[in-house]
């Protein structure tokens, strides 16, 4: 792991599976954003009857890891990851801001192939951009009466 990386993630880090890749995160990026971010989508009895949560959850949670470099920097790999990531004897790494991926040359090719065309990109950007704003609006109008009505 390289040394700009592996002081961002601290002592023990938490890897799992990505889309397509593995994802390594600090712990408290885990406890303060993804799982309160995933709970969000669903409490109590929708969390178990909802598939796309379930899904989702499942995928993140289930194959988590909690590990640490060695004093090589070399950071340890499950069997089930490495078959899942498609990862031999080489891997990228990517910074992604709050975490990192971890991919085989071959899948973030195909990946980069497929995603990274610059119109992809904008249109992503502007439909997240949207969803920020309807969210935004939602929050700003919640609980407050319309001007009028009582």
């Amino acid at each position: 792991m390289p040394k700009r990386f592996r002081y961002s993630l601290g002592q023990e880090f938490i890897i799992t599976k990505g889309l397509g890749c593995l994802c390594v995160f600090p712990t408290d990026f885990v406890n303060k954003t993804l799982a309160p971010g995933l709970e969000a989508l669903g409490s109590g009895l929708e969390a178990l009857l909802n598939p796309d949560i379930v899904r989702l959850t499942r995928h993140y949670f289930s194959n988590m890891e909690i590990t640490r470099g060695d004093n090589q920097n070399r950071v340890p790999l499950t069997p089930e990851h490495r078959r899942y990531a498609g990862i031999e004897d080489e891997v990228v790494i990517c910074g992604c801001g709050n975490y990192i991926e971890i991919w085989s040359p071959q899948a973030l090719q195909e990946y980069e192939e497929q995603n990274d065309r610059v119109e992809d990109l904008i249109a992503s950007g502007a439909a997240l951009r949207s969803r920020m704003n309807s969210q935004a609006s939602t929050e700003q109008n919640a609980g407050v009466s319309s001007a009028g009505t009582s």
